[in-house]
């Protein structure tokens, strides 16, 4: 154990390791010079078009989505509408005939249907 903690006592209490003298005054130089030329690019022009796009295609996807509701979904709505106006006609007619008749009319009527 004791042979461990004197290892740097052994070596003379240095790692090494050191760093050549104005290693790092010089560092950024080298790196940059050694970095290849770029060319900035150029801003990009922002037109009339280029900001009312989103405005558009938005307008555009609501007019799809309102023309999709017209064609899939306003005739079944319709149809059914129109299946409830039968009905409800029928069961008037069917109301207004109980009430108009008399007993022996509507069993008259039951016994030939039978027949």
């Amino acid at each position: 154990m004791k042979q461990k903690e004197n290892i740097l006592d052994n070596i003379g209490g240095k790692s090494g390791f050191k760093v050549p003298d104005g290693y790092f005054e010089q560092l950024s130089t080298r790196i940059i010079d050694q970095l290849p030329e770029r060319e900035l690019p150029q801003p990009e022009v922002i037109t009339t078009w280029h900001k009312l796009r989103p405005y558009i295609y938005m307008a555009a996807m609501f007019a799809g989505i309102w023309l999709m509701v017209q064609v899939f979904v306003a005739p079944a709505v319709n149809s059914q509408n129109e299946m409830i106006a039968e009905t409800e006609h029928e069961e008037d007619l069917e109301e207004y005939m109980l009430y108009s008749m008399d007993e022996y009319t509507i069993f008259e009527t039951l016994y030939a249907e039978s027949e």
